[in-house]
C-alpha cells in the first residue's frame, strides 16, 4: 500500500494591528489627528510546508492618489495619474538551499510605517481614489520558466484624517473654528432668508444644528402683510469630485448627493419673520468622503437648503434656496497610549501545540518618532 503524502501548504497573509477597530468593508481603520503621526504596524506571515520555487518575499506600503477614466475622443483610450504621499519596502529574511527556492519553515515579520495626518483621507470612486495598501509579494512563483510571475497579496487600510485637534480628558475644548458660516438671500427681492451652520469644518456623524430664518416680507413688496407659509424643506449635503490625470487638460467633476433629508412638519405660521434650529445628522465615512485637496483628486462639501413657499395667489409653490460650502473631516478622538514596536506576537494555526516564533521587531533604521507628543 502506498501512503498519501501530505498536502502541500503555502500560505501568505498580511494583518494590520488595528485591534478591534473594523472600517468599510471589513478593512482595518485608524484615524490620524494633527497632534500626532498616525502609526500603523502590520505582521507579514509566510509559511511552506516545502521548499518552493521563489526568489522571496518582500513587502511593500504605499499611500497615493490614483485617477483614471477615459479619453473623451477615443474612449478605449484610457488616461491615469498617481500622486504617492509615502513609499516604503522591506524583505522578508527566508532560508534558500540554493538560488531559485526558498526552504519551507514559517516566516514573520513585523514592519511599521509612519503617516503625516496631513495626508488626504481614503476614498474609493470609478474614476479615482486614495488608498493606504500593504503588499506582500512571492516573487517568482507562479508560471514557468522565464514568464514566472509574482503572487501577491494586499490588505488595504482604511485612513481617516482629521483637521480637528485631540480632545484632552478633563480639559474644556473651545472650537477654533467656532465662526459660524451664514448664506443670506432673498426670494424675488420681496423676502430675506438666510442659512446658518456652526462652523465652516464639521465632521462625520456629527450632529449639526442648523439654523433657518426668514424675515417679513418686505414693505415694498406686493407680498407685504402676508403670512409666511413654508410647506417643507430639504437640507442636502453635496460631494463634488475633481479628478485631473497628467498631460490632458480636461477635468472630470462627479456631484453626488451624500445626504437628502425631508422636513415637512413644525414650520412657524406667521407674517412676522421666524427662526427654527432643525438638528441634522451628518453621515460616515465611506458614505461620505472627507475633504480632500491633491494633486490630481480634490473633494469638496456644500450644505445646501431648498424650502417650498407658498405665496397668496399663486398656484405651484415657489423655490428658496441657499447653499454654503464646508469642509467635512474626521471627527476628533481621544489620545491614547501608542502600541509598543517589536512588541511579542503569536500566531496559532489551530493546533495549541504549534505556535511560530514572535516575529522581529521594527528596523533599527527605521524612522520613527519619538512619544513626546502623547505626554
Amino acid at each position: 500500500m502506498f501512503s498519501k503524502s501530505p498536502p502541500k501548504v503555502r500560505n501568505l497573509t498580511i494583518h494590520v494591528q488595528t485591534g478591534a477597530t473594523i472600517g468599510p468593508k471589513g478593512l482595518p481603520l485608524v484615524y490620524g489627528s494633527p497632534d500626532s503621526l498616525t502609526i500603523l504596524h502590520a505582521v507579514i506571515n509566510f509559511e511552506t510546508s516545502h521548499d518552493c520555487k521563489a526568489k522571496g518575499v518582500e513587502v511593500l506600503f504605499k499611500a497615493a492618489t490614483r485617477t483614471t477614466f477615459s479619453d473623451a475622443t477615443v474612449p478605449s483610450l484610457l488616461h491615469e495619474a498617481e500622486q504617492v504621499f509615502y513609499s516604503k519596502h522591506w524583505d522578508l529574511e527566508v532560508l534558500k538551499p540554493k538560488p531559485g527556492l526558498v526552504g519551507k519553515g514559517v516566516y514573520a515579520r513585523q514592519v511599521s510605517v509612519v503617516l503625516d495626518p496631513s495626508f488626504p483621507s481614503s476614498s474609493h470612486n470609478v474614476f479615482g481614489s486614495m488608498k493606504y495598501v500593504f503588499e506582500a509579494r512571492l516573487k517568482g512563483a507562479k508560471g514557468f520558466s522565464l514568464a514566472r510571475i509574482d503572487w501577491t497579496v494586499h490588505q488595504e487600510v482604511w485612513v481617516l484624517n482629521s483637521t480637528l485637534p485631540f480632545i484632552y480628558p478633563g480639559v474644556n475644548y473651545i472650537e477654533e473654528e467656532s465662526e459660524p458660516v451664514a448664506k443670506f438671500a432673498r426670494w424675488n427681492e420681496a423676502l430675506p432668508f438666510a442659512l446658518m451652520v456652526p462652523s465652516r469644518t464639521l465632521y462625520t456623524g456629527q450632529v449639526v444644528p442648523v439654523k433657518v430664518s426668514l424675515e417679513p416680507f418686505l414693505s415694498a413688496s406686493p407680498f407685504a402683510g402676508q403670512e409666511i407659509v413654508i410647506l417643507g424643506a430639504t437640507f442636502i449635503l453635496l460631494e463634488t469630485r475633481l479628478f485631473r490625470v497628467r498631460f490632458v487638460p480636461e477635468v472630470r467633476e462627479y456631484v453626488e448627493k451624500v445626504m437628502s433629508i425631508g422636513v415637512n412638519t413644525g414650520w412657524p405660521r406667521t407674517a412676522d419673520g421666524w427662526e427654527r434650529v432643525i438638528h441634522v445628522s451628518l453621515p460616515l465615512s465611506p458614505a461620505v468622503s472627507l475633504s480632500t485637496k491633491s494633486r490630481y483628486l480634490e473633494i469638496s462639501h456644500s450644505f445646501v437648503l431648498l424650502m417650498d413657499l407658498q405665496v397668496a395667489g399663486r398656484y405651484k409653490p415657489e423655490k428658496l434656496r441657499a447653499q454654503v460650502d464646508i469642509q467635512i473631516t474626521a471627527p476628533r478622538s481621544v489620545p491614547s497610549e501608542p502600541p509598543l514596536y517589536g512588541e511579542m506576537v503569536l500566531y496559532d494555526d489551530g493546533d495549541d501545540d504549534l505556535m511560530a516564533p514572535p516575529p522581529p521587531g521594527f528596523d533599527s533604521d527605521e524612522e520613527l518618532p519619538g512619544y513626546a507628543r502623547y505626554d
